[in-house]
């Protein structure tokens, strides 16, 4: 029931006026008085309700969030990936970033990595394992991982493939590689042992 609906329902339930549809009476003028100021407001009021919470907020105050929060606008990832890599932001806190809780973003985002401290020398290093969304390319998962890390934090992003060298050695055909249905971003990201007995191995840089 909208505001127009609501206003005359309650009025009707008086039932002392005549609110028939056409009604010049003093009180429907009344009414649509107050409706003339009242019905924008209302929905000036649900427009902020709705865009002030990410999951049900329009496409436009997506990207307005993503400015905010530093994070690449990319249209061509599915919507509700993009909502969830702004809800993962907001939600993380300073007291977010060691090893369980970084592994935990990404994880939100669809990306399982294992998380290396490196004290020596003064940084992490991430290594991708898995994308869980095919359509997700390396470099959109990076790009996700890094909008993820304050700019104080250092952090070295790499994948569990093999690199070219290991790749020509397989000898794979194009034919070889569609029989085995799965995206570029999985085959990149699959290590030798893997492409040689389904097992994997950390890998070269993306």
């Amino acid at each position: 029931m909208n505001l127009r609906e609501l206003f005359y329902s309650r009025m009707r339930s008086l039932g002392i006026y005549d609110l028939s549809k056409g009604t010049q009476s003093l009180v429907c003028c009344e009414i649509e008085s107050y409706l003339r100021v009242l019905e924008p407001l209302f929905d000036e009021i649900e427009w902020l309700r709705k865009n002030a919470v990410v999951s049900s907020c329009s496409p436009e105050r997506l990207a307005q969030y993503e400015r905010m929060l530093a994070i690449p606008v990319k249209q061509q990832i599915p919507e509700e990936k993009r909502r969830e890599i702004v809800q993962s932001k907001m939600a993380i806190g300073p007291s977010d970033f060691h090893r369980e809780g970084i592994e935990q973003s990404l994880s939100a985002l669809g990306i399982k990595a294992k998380v290396e401290e490196m004290p020596e020398k003064g940084t992490i290093l991430v290594t991708a394992l898995e994308i869980a969304d095919s359509s997700m390319t390396l470099d959109q998962a990076k790009e996700a991982f890094q909008a993820l890390m304050p700019a104080h934090l250092l952090a070295e992003f790499v994948t569990g493939g093999i690199s070219f060298l290991e790749f020509d050695q397989l000898d794979k055909s194009f034919a070889q590689l569609d029989q085995m249905d799965k995206s570029w971003s999985q085959l990149e990201m699959m290590g030798i042992e893997e492409w040689q007995k389904g097992g994997k191995q950390n890998g070269q840089h993306i």
